[in-house]
């Protein structure tokens, strides 16, 4: 497959991710529905959650976010690597927002983030099978096997705050 027949699967892959995300659905169904088994994510040069139990944890530390939105600004020209799989890039501004116990308001986190993608083609083990979407590959949907948070730009100060230290993930005790 080109880049630019791989560009369009990608896109709808990420639309899926973050429809999920965003829904805030179970690790079970974000495995069965959209990730690889070894999917990790967090921050290229700090905290990455991986695994089962990784999912889990990234899961709950941004479980507090009752109301987000991440739209995709751009994308790079996606890379085949050796192994089959599929490596993009992109800038995506987001919206979240968060209210303390106690709090008579909500909070917003806005900005820019940078991101590296990987995605996988192949259908699942077990035979997982197309889903009749549009976008799905041959062989059913794509899969994300990373997201990995490159940089930031435009954050406001409660982003800077929850960003201010990737090698710990998320920092709720500095909002």
């Amino acid at each position: 497959m080109s880049s630019e027949r791989a560009a369009p699967v990608i896109w709808d892959t990420i639309e899926r991710y973050f429809t999920l995300l965003q829904a805030h659905v179970s690790a079970e169904r974000m495995r069965d529905e959209i990730l690889t088994d070894d999917f990790r994510t967090g921050f290229v040069d700090g905290l990455i959650w991986q695994g089962e139990q990784g999912l889990r944890d990234f899961l709950g530390a941004r479980a507090e976010f009752f109301d987000e939105s991440h739209t995709v600004e751009q994308m790079s020209t996606p890379v085949r690597l050796p192994d089959g799989r599929w490596l993009a890039h992109t800038r995506l501004e987001f919206f979240l927002r968060h209210r303390l116990d106690g709090s008579p308001v909500s909070d917003a986190f806005t900005g820019k983030a940078f991101h590296v993608w990987e995605f996988d083609p192949a259908p699942r083990p077990g035979g997982a099978s197309g889903d009749g979407r549009s976008g799905a590959g041959a062989d059913g949907p794509w899969r994300v096997a990373a997201q990995l948070v490159e940089g930031f730009a435009a954050l406001d100060e409660n982003a800077r705050r929850l960003f201010s230290r990737p090698q710990s993930g998320l920092n709720p005790d500095d909002r």
